[in-house]
């Protein structure tokens, strides 16, 4: 049976939006950045292609709703003091690139894409590290120093085989380098 031409009706997309990006990220995790297109993806999920461009306006749009799922997890514990806050948000921030590295590698071959759960993470940091007291031309450079040893880390973990449970030695001297790097800021 041949599949009809166009853009499917609003009224007939047989799959909601969670569902694909369900199946994107199932598919990105498994086969690689490199296999994540939308026909590979329709073709798993037996749809049209355009469904998918229906719900996401584009690869982009694709790539920024996973990171959205992925990252909304990511959050600042409610208790602490602003640099302890600080680790358990990396920490946080750590396990979920761990379980799902391809994405990470996406988002930084798509310079377009800055999903908006990246911006509100980097912008808790942010906070975090005024409540600290560094001055406001050390701040910037203390995030991206955490932000990019969090997501080296991870992705050189990931990339070993290391497992997402926080079980290798790897990971574990993650969270000891980690503590090494947040006494810097006391």
């Amino acid at each position: 049976m041949k599949r009809p031409r166009g853009r499917p009706p609003r009224a007939e997309t047989p799959f909601a939006r969670d569902e694909i990006v369900e199946a994107a990220l199932d598919l990105l995790d498994r086969e690689g950045t490199d296999a994540l297109t939308m026909r590979a993806l329709a073709d798993r999920l037996g749809i049209n292609p355009m469904t998918i461009h229906h719900h996401f306006g584009g690869r982009d749009g694709l790539i920024g709703a996973m990171s959205e799922v992925v990252y909304a997890q990511v959050t600042v514990p409610e208790s602490g003091t602003p640099v302890d806050r600080i680790g358990g948000l990396l920490k946080a921030y750590h396990a979920q690139v761990l379980r799902h590295p391809a994405l990470t590698l996406l988002i930084f071959s798509r310079p377009t894409v800055f999903p908006q759960q990246a911006e509100r993470i980097t912008n808790e940091i942010s906070a975090l590290l005024a409540e600290v007291g560094l001055p406001d031309d050390r701040a910037p450079l203390w995030r991206d120093l955490l932000v990019d040893f969090t997501h080296g880390s991870a992705l050189a973990t990931a990339m070993s085989g290391g497992d997402s449970q926080g079980g290798s030695r790897k990971d574990q001297g993650f969270t000891m380098a980690l503590r090494e790097l947040l006494m810097g800021l006391g």
